[in-house]
């Protein structure tokens, strides 16, 4: 009988048993030849106490001999819970079957031999635990020393990931629920806002299964689904929308059906990619338009950012496993979450595809190996959120250009395959990976490409298979995000109609609730911030009358986009009839391809918006220079038609004043009215303009979020600006009215924000996210304010004091 091997529970396991150490007194409570005063007392005590080791009998751990592989996976086994496989051959039959099958230990390994430290290096990131630096290097192992690099690394990860994580500065990160936990309620609002307000919501609230956060807009965004799964439900409506989403969703709930196809849907891709045996035929299967299949370049119709008018093609890298290009430089611990999730992932994958479980391994060692090589060509995910960003990436060209960027990788015979060939302009964002692609397109090097799309290919599947493979993806995201449970079927099904039919889902949605009234009321809003914005403008005293100017033509043509649009992509086209969900999403992706393919070359339409308006978001999209406010995101705290104007302008107002910001911040300000990227500033008005971002970027720079982890603050500039110009513009429009109760704004402002959330997710945010963590964008940005200050007669030595001369206020 085969046994599913379930990670994040064994990742739990091993982390838990670090907490439960209770080293005994003496030796005479463990092994006679390991006594107190042995270097390796402490972790061989952890070993016997967490019932991994038992010695050789006669009351020995024979700490100084050789670690053979039987006795190594032995001890994994059992902290595993020594799951029976049915061997019981040898003492460690059991653990060799298991390890066999988790792809830790080729089937035919010789369990005599001493392991290595390299042995280590690789199984440990795949119990969810980083192997300690060097470690790969390391020779021949004794017994003593496996021990003490499993009780070290076991106890470094413990540490990491329960805390505590109350090191920030100037303020503690308290979405991190073990640093509530070990917090007291303040009883003044004067030195952690953050706390004060949210003390209560914090205590009590927990992630539900498979939530890697709880928050307003998790609130919000369950709102919105509970109504559309209800509309996905009703059989009464009847239009050819409503008929494509419930059919999607329907077919992603038939597991039945899913489960009788298994793996079957993936293999004519990797028949195809294993049919390969020159490069000619490796450039006619990239040309070819299975959706299975991963490219080694991505193309796709887009606005162009010198004319924002016209769709023209863009040539871009493809994703990486690991995340982020600098990841393959050097590793971080974000970066071996997600080495230890795709290599178990792959490996499990690939053996349900019929390969051994050491080949599978290695499989994936290569292909990391291989996107390693890839990854030196991209940028990597801080060069995107820096200020030159869009000049980095605007390199538009024609034909001949592209033709020019390889002399070896058929870059154009792709383009043409894929059925983009019409294309008149073409915006590549990375050049210089089309470099990269020339040095590894080689028929030396067929093997590896051949490898490395086989590991992605079979990892890309996951999310279209069968109820094994969406438990392998589940556990997956486990490793990676910390979550716990899993995501209830029905809100996965949403989710997938969302993300693959999206216009339908909108427009279904709308067929069954009516939003004309609060599209009226937010389009009114809308129309308020931006007459006040108008205000502002015309206030900025840094500002030449020219600068000044040109920002309110910008802001003029600012288009509001509120809650629907008037017209949509026409899904006419599309029929799902007696498709299962896998066929489903081939003939979505066929739909959207050749609807993709129609738009090259042609006006861009401003009526249709391309978004989801049932995401629980909002957005300012500098190239058709409008402000998108969503009906996803108008219910809960930031939307209800009872608010006071204080509720009103601490939640939506603060929304729309955040967005309409964006126009103005370090990458919206590359933008002029008409959306194309022009420079609209005078030399000496940039100069002071980039000199207040610094200086904010600086004042982020300086704060420690939580485990030495320091806020980058050039990667959040753009958002922080947002937030602090948005709430600038909430309290003028505030004031503009009479009598303000700012204690309620605050307060309000301050509720919006609260949030908890796993360690592994708050990390990979202050990474990789271009906004603040949330408890700094309460925080730093109301200290910026002399009315919130004054409210709270907050004065210097107080945590929430900030000296004018350090107010970093951009607008």
């Amino acid at each position: 009988m085969k046994h599913t091997i379930r990670w994040k529970r064994i990742a739990a396991l091993l982390l838990a048993l670090t907490l439960l150490l209770a080293v005994p007194a003496s030796a005479a409570a463990g092994f006679a030849d390991v006594p107190e005063d042995s270097d390796a007392y402490e972790s061989v005590q952890w070993a016997l106490e967490s019932g991994i080791a038992k010695g050789d009998g006669t009351g020995s751990f024979l700490p100084d001999e050789p670690c053979t592989a039987a006795a190594f996976v032995t001890f994994i086994w059992r902290l595993a819970g020594e799951p029976d496989m049915g061997e019981d051959a040898y003492w460690w039959s059991d653990a060799a079957a298991w390890a066999a099958e988790a792809g830790l230990l080729p089937e035919d390994a010789d369990l005599t031999a001493a392991v290595a430290g390299s042995d280590l290096a690789v199984c440990l990131p795949m119990l969810g635990v980083p192997a300690p630096e060097g470690l790969a290097e390391a020779p021949e192992l004794t017994r003593g020393e496996v021990v003490g690099v499993l009780y070290d690394a076991l106890m470094a990860a413990a540490a990491a990931a329960d805390g505590p994580h109350n090191d920030g500065t100037p303020w503690v990160d308290y979405s991190l629920k073990e640093n509530v936990l070990l917090a007291e309620k303040p009883d003044s609002p004067k030195d952690d806002f953050n706390l004060y307000v949210n003390y209560d919501w914090l205590s009590e609230t927990e992630l539900r299964p498979g939530y890697v956060s709880e928050s307003n807009f998790t609130e919000v965004g369950d709102e919105i689904m509970n109504l559309t799964k209800a509309a996905l439900k009703d059989k009464t409506l009847a239009s050819h929308d409503a008929v494509l989403a419930q059919h999607l969703f329907e077919a992603y709930l038939d597991w039945d059906a899913r489960n009788a196809l298994g793996v079957t849907p993936v293999r004519s891709t990797l028949d195809s990619i294993g049919a390969v045996t020159a490069l000619d035929d490796l450039t006619a299967l990239m040309s070819s338009m299975d959706p299975n299949l991963p490219g080694l370049v991505g193309v796709g119709v887009t606005t162009g950012l010198n004319d924002s008018t016209r769709y023209l093609l863009m040539v871009a890298s493809p994703s990486l496993m690991l995340g982020d290009a600098a990841e393959y430089a050097q590793r971080t611990e974000r970066g071996d979450r997600y080495y230890a999730a795709y290599a178990y992932g792959a490996s499990a994958m690939l053996q349900r595809l019929g390969y051994a479980g050491d080949e599978a391994a290695e499989m994936f060692e290569r292909a990391i190996a291989f996107e390693s090589e890839l990854a030196k060509g991209m940028m990597t995910t801080a060069e995107t959120m820096q200020s030159d960003y869009l000049q980095r990436i605007n390199n538009e060209m024609d034909r001949a250009g592209v033709e020019a960027l390889c002399s070896v990788f058929p870059l154009t015979a792709v383009i043409d395959g894929l059925g983009y060939g019409a294309a008149e302009r073409y915006l590549v964002t990375e050049p210089d990976y089309c470099k990269v692609l020339d040095q590894v397109y080689t028929a030396e090097r067929l093997d590896d490409i051949k490898n490395y799309l086989t590991v992605r290919t079979a990892l890309g599947a996951l999310s279209t298979l069968d109820r094994e493979a969406d438990d392998l993806l589940e556990e997956m995201s486990a490793m990676v995000s910390g979550v716990t449970g899993s995501t209830p079927d029905e809100d996965a099904a949403y989710s997938v109609v969302s993300a693959s039919l999206s216009t339908p889902l909108n427009r279904m949605f709308l067929e069954k609730y009516d939003s004309s009234e609060i599209r009226a009321d937010i389009t009114r809003i809308c129309e308020e911030c931006i007459a006040y914005y108008r205000t502002m403008l015309q206030g900025v005293d840094w500002l030449s009358d020219a600068t000044k100017a040109k920002a309110i033509e910008k802001l003029d043509a600012i288009t509001i986009h509120a809650v629907y649009p008037d017209k949509w992509e026409d899904y006419s086209g599309l029929s799902l009839d007696g498709l299962g969900f896998y066929d489903c999403l081939a003939a979505i992706s066929r739909f959207a391809h050749d609807y993709n393919v129609s738009l090259l070359n042609t006006a861009v339409d401003p009526e249709l918006w391309g978004m989801n308006i049932l995401e629980t978001n909002a957005y300012y999209n500098p190239q058709n220079n409008s402000i998108n406010i969503l009906r996803g995101i108008l219910a809960g705290a930031f939307y209800r038609e009872d608010m006071t104007p204080e509720e009103l302008y601490a939640g939506i107002g603060m929304v729309i004043g955040h967005e309409i910001s964006h126009a103005f911040d370090t990458q919206g300000s590359q933008f002029d009215a008409s959306g194309n990227l022009v420079n609209w500033w005078t030399e000496e008005d940039l100069a002071a303009f980039t000199a207040r971002a610094e200086k904010l970027s600086a004042y982020y720079s300086a704060m420690v979020a939580f485990d030495g982890y320091a806020v980058q603050g050039s990667n959040i500039d753009t958002e922080a600006i947002a937030d602090m110009t948005g709430l600038k513009c909430m309290l003028g429009m505030l004031e503009q009215k009479g009598e303000v109760d700012y204690n309620a704004f605050f307060t309000g402002y301050a509720k919006l924000w609260r949030s908890i959330a796993t360690r592994e997710i708050e990390l990979s945010l202050l990474m990789t996210d271009s906004h603040p963590l949330d408890y700094l964008r309460v925080n730093a940005t109301l200290q910026q304010f002399q009315q919130f200050l004054d409210c709270y007669g907050i004065q210097e030595g107080d945590g929430m004091y900030l000296a004018p001369e350090d107010n970093v206020l951009v607008w």
